[in-house]
């Protein structure tokens, strides 16, 4: 038995798990562009004058519009989770000042 039929036989398995994961990601992205293919066909022609699109572009313009808005994943409860920035309460006062002296004016 030759080193490679080693390798290959160690390779062979991940592969059949590989294309598994390829098949159950594309069947799970493809069911879940239905709805941004019926949305857009529904929409985009009537509104702006778009053309249509078909199943595999919807997959598409959803896989593009995840790369451009990227969302953080957490592998740790234990993260610090970041502190939402309180309003300052200057700001506060100022804009509430400024929403008397308008409502003041439309007063009958």
């Amino acid at each position: 038995m030759s080193k490679f039929q080693i390798y290959w036989n160690i390779i062979k398995p991940l592969g059949y798990y590989a294309l598994v994961g390829v098949v159950v990601f594309m069947a799970i992205g493809l069911s879940l562009s239905i709805p941004v293919c019926l949305l857009w066909n529904w929409l985009m022609p009537y509104i702006f004058g778009l053309p249509t699109i078909n199943l595999v572009q919807a997959f598409g313009l959803s896989i593009l519009i995840t790369l451009l808005s990227p969302k953080e994943i957490k592998l740790n409860n234990k993260q610090k989770e970041k502190k939402q920035p309180s309003y300052n309460s200057e700001v506060e006062d100022k804009l509430e000042d400024l929403l008397k002296d308008l409502s003041s004016n439309f007063r009958a």
